[in-house]
């Protein structure tokens, strides 16, 4: 059975506005409701009207229940209502000469309490593969459920002083792209997102992934002549803070080259200069880099060596 229930209010007029049938009231601004379960609203402020009262509709979701009133001040107490169920929630100002004005609509639920208990029962962090983690936690307690609540993450890199702040809802969630090498505070909290939000306590974790070896280098630049190449060979930077400590090429029987690297936070591109090539020639190089993770996947290139100038 639906019930409805009606509560009409002494009458307070503002003064200070138009008077005149034609004068519709603005619909209000602000709707929402709080953590102790009063809707409020705030008259628009560009209102002409003399506003005389709100009518004030709370529909749940399923329109098995409503519930009516009409008030004179710019707030309804719901905790009658149940928490963490949905509702709609309408409010329409009425002018002095009855005149009903526009309509402000608010559908969600009635928030958690400020008393509720939103501290975690966990957090746990799982690596998933040499880029990626799982993160897992839970709340201590359930009574109440978790419809207002989402999950600060905060997220920071302490090698370059970086930080990352989400809000996720669920309990967990996924990390990708995170550097090897690199020491990682991770801290969550639950956060009821009524009105004033409210922030439980944190929990948080310490995460570096082991290390791991870079990506292929990638060319960037070459010239070649008769008997030279000269190249530069690009390295992963922010997303591999492993350090590096050497390229090495590979050119098969005929020579192997190991250029060292001293690591720096930008980590230029690498310079190779090939010296005493054959002219007009083919040469096949693998080029990796090593860092304190291992050896990379090869880039694999041809050189083919410029002809000799005959007048030299």
């Amino acid at each position: 059975m639906i019930a409805k229930l009606s509560f009409l209010a002494a009458l307070l007029c503002f003064g200070g506005f138009v008077r005149g049938d034609d004068c519709i009231p603005r619909y209000v601004e602000n709707l929402r409701i709080n953590v102790s379960a009063v809707l409020t609203w705030e008259v628009h402020p560009d209102e002409k009207c003399e506003i005389k009262e709100f009518k004030v509709d709370v529909v749940s979701d399923d329109h098995d229940y409503e519930l009516h009133f009409k008030v004179v001040f710019q707030y309804v107490d719901l905790s009658i209502l149940p928490v963490c169920e949905e509702w709609h929630f309408v409010v329409t100002p009425i002018a002095a000469d009855d005149v009903v004005g526009y309509e402000r609509r608010l559908v969600g639920h009635v928030p958690l309490p400020s008393s509720a208990d939103i501290s975690l029962r966990y957090f746990n962090v799982t690596q998933q593969n040499s880029r990626d983690v799982l993160l897992q936690w839970d709340l201590l307690n359930h009574t109440l459920g978790d419809c207002t609540l989402r999950y600060r993450i905060v997220i920071e890199n302490r090698e370059s002083g970086d930080f990352q702040d989400v809000y996720v809802s669920g309990r967990s969630t996924n990390l990708h792209n995170l550097s090897p090498c690199v020491p990682y505070h991770i801290t969550i909290r639950a956060v009821n997102i009524a009105h004033p939000t409210i922030e439980g306590p944190i929990r948080f974790n310490n995460l570096e992934i082991p290390p791991h070896a870079q990506v292929s280098p990638s060319l960037t630049s070459i010239e070649i002549g008769p008997t030279s190449a000269d190249m530069t060979w690009g390295l992963e930077n922010w997303s591999n803070r492993c350090p590096v400590r050497a390229l090495h090429i590979d050119g098969g029987s005929r020579f192997n080259i190991s250029v060292p690297i001293e690591d720096s936070p930008d980590r230029p591109p690498v310079e190779v200069n090939l010296k005493g090539l054959q002219p007009n020639r083919m040469y096949y190089l693998k080029v990796a880099v090593e860092n304190s993770g291992g050896l990379s996947q090869p880039s694999q290139i041809a050189v083919q060596t410029a002809e000799l100038d005959p007048g030299h």
